[in-house]
């Protein structure tokens, strides 16, 4: 087997386009994901391994270990930040009595050098290691108490973003408009009943998840919402292209619709953020760019797949055919793969509804993955259903 994609998390609709977009570049793909998992729908996987429903690491740890001798794969691609942590942890030494040497070696070698781990996948890290290296970055500061927190808004000015530092999506971020609503929000990031919730974490070996971990608190930026996507092998940076968050599904949440094209500037900060980190696999980091300025601001990343990665072979950045090269022993190009041209898309799922729109963007419908297509519509009838009821 050439990828074993690993996925604990559903409604991540980046990692389901992945098996067309691998097989289509002459790869074999697997997974190891819950049975109902959108993953679990792709018609281009060669083998698919059912993640049982504990979330006990042993459980995980287990299941990883028979995906990979059934079938071992060349490259594991973590497709959210549940399995990236996961892996992590397996890496750093978790589970020794199952996981031997060689699944072990596996692991590591998918993810890169475990000194670049906590930078690649927690904020606070992301923006130390980025601030390190002169890269442009939002005024803020990282804090673990409120009253830390108060102080560095009130030395930023309102309105401040509070962000916690293991989060995706948009649903660790908090807009907060003044001191109380900052109180607010800190306090339902950190319960009171939190330090009780991590020893039962721990009974059940689910201590895997990361909380109580320090806080951002960032300035607002007036601007766009903008992304570098790319591939990375062993530190360096293989190629990749910008995308401009045109419309967001929700506020601070994902692109529902991207323009896709090259940007210098990111291309160079996601080149020096990688060689740092020494990553290895498919990434993305968010920016803004302020109205004022132009000039990208890395404000975190993203360490798995994201909604774009399979459309970069539209504008001449196939990256999964760059994998290909990569995993049959070829060492990586001299020069970035960058994009060539420009494309205006509504992203999967979003674009089944606009459909019988012309509106001069292309629609990212998989055609060739109608499991796809039908367990997104079965689920969106089935909220549908519970709503009017």
């Amino acid at each position: 087997m050439d990828i074993l994609i690993f996925s604990i998390e559903d409604g991540r609709y980046g990692p389901a386009r992945f098996p067309q977009m691998l097989h289509e570049a002459g790869l074999s793909v697997a997974a190891l994901c819950p049975s109902d998992h959108l993953l679990a729908q792709s018609a281009f996987l060669r083998a698919l391994h059912a993640l049982p429903a504990s979330r006990n690491i042993r459980s995980i740890a287990a299941a990883l270990v028979e995906a990979i001798t059934d079938s071992p794969p060349k490259l594991i691609i973590p497709a959210d930040e549940q399995a990236v942590i996961v892996l992590q942890a397996l890496a750093g030494g978790r589970c020794k009595s199952l996981i031997g040497p060689y699944v072990r070696a596996i692991i590591t070698a998918s993810l890169g050098s475990p000194a670049g781990f906590d930078a690649s996948l927690f904020k606070s890290d992301t923006m130390a290691l980025a601030r390190s290296l002169g890269i442009a970055v939002p005024e803020g500061r990282t804090v673990d108490r409120l009253e830390d927190a108060v102080l560095a808004a009130n030395s930023l000015g309102y309105p401040v973003y509070l962000k916690q530092s293991f989060s995706w999506a948009g649903l660790g971020v908090s807009a907060c408009a003044d001191e109380a609503a900052l109180s607010q929000a800190f306090r339902q990031a950190r319960p009171a009943m939190a330090q009780p919730k991590a020893l039962v974490r721990k009974l059940f070996g689910r201590d895997w998840y990361p909380v109580g971990k320090p806080m951002d608190v960032q300035s607002g930026i007036a601007g766009k919402c903008a992304m570098y996507s790319g591939l990375a092998w062993r530190g360096q940076l293989v190629g990749g292209f910008s995308g401009i968050k045109v419309e967001p599904v929700f506020s601070n949440g994902p692109s529902k619709v991207v323009k896709l094209q090259a940007n210098v500037q990111m291309e160079d900060v996601a080149r020096k953020m990688v060689e740092a980190m020494g990553f290895t696999g498919f990434v993305s980091f968010d920016f803004m760019i302020p109205a004022d300025t132009g000039e990208p601001l890395l404000i975190e990343c993203n360490p798995r797949p994201v909604p774009v990665h399979h459309l970069g072979q539209h504008i001449g950045v196939d990256l999964a055919a760059a994998l290909a090269r990569l995993l049959s022993g070829k060492a990586p190009d001299d020069h970035v793969l960058a994009a060539i041209g420009e494309l205006d898309v509504v992203l999967f799922p979003y674009a089944l509804s606009e459909q019988k729109r012309d509106n001069g963007r292309m629609l990212d419908v998989p055609q060739s993955e109608p499991g796809l297509i039908r367990h997104v519509q079965s689920r969106a009838m089935g909220e549908n259903q519970s709503r009017a009821a």
